[in-house]
């Protein structure tokens, strides 16, 4: 008889708490404060500002590009920059200045004329592309209306003795005001 009154003490506690924990709320229970303590009151939705009403020295460098140029994608950016490089590199190698020439601004084209002069010059071979391994963009910007984006290619070129491995940033650069959709390659630098 003890132990069925004891059971029974043990049950109306386990009803009374479960009741008051869980029978008495409707939904969550309010805030409680301390003395000198700030209201606490829930965060307000976050509202993505318009792009228009966003400075350009707020926003990261490649969606300043995007914002300029509605069609820019990253992904479809280094697409286009591993098949501008196997391009270049071809044409480089072969020394078909007209495909560089619409492929570099000037400036580029001129340092990559000089080389295939000197290399045609001294009669040395060639580097041909074997594997390109990587192409990632390493950053982008705008320089007036000037999209600039600097992409990291690593490659393994050959010069039909030796395999080398080379990682080099390549600057691509476009006018945005311009109707030509077409990138060109403005800089490059070993990395």
């Amino acid at each position: 008889m003890i132990e069925l009154i004891i059971l029974a003490a043990v049950a109306i506690f386990l009803f009374s708490r479960l009741f008051s924990v869980m029978g008495k709320q409707k939904g969550a229970p309010p805030p409680t404060f301390r003395q000198g303590e700030p209201e606490r009151r829930p965060s307000p939705v976050h509202v993505v500002p318009d792009p228009e009403d966003i400075e350009d020295d707020q926003i990261h460098g490649l969606e300043k590009i995007a914002r300029h140029d509605p069609g820019f994608t990253q992904r479809d950016f280094v697409k286009g920059a591993k098949a501008a490089y196997e391009m270049i590199v071809k044409a480089f190698a072969e020394g078909d200045r007209k495909t560089l020439s619409s492929l570099l601004t000037k400036d580029v084209f001129d340092d990559y004329d000089a080389a295939i002069k000197a290399r045609e010059a001294s009669g040395a071979e060639p580097l041909e592309l074997m594997r390109l391994k990587e192409a990632s963009i390493e950053s982008g910007d705008m320089n007036g209306s000037v999209a600039e984006v600097s992409v990291l290619f690593v490659a393994e070129l050959s010069d039909g003795e030796r395999v080398s491995k080379t990682r080099e940033i390549w600057v691509f650069e476009r006018d945005t005001k311009s109707r030509d959709p077409n990138w060109r390659l403005s800089d490059v630098s070993a990395a």
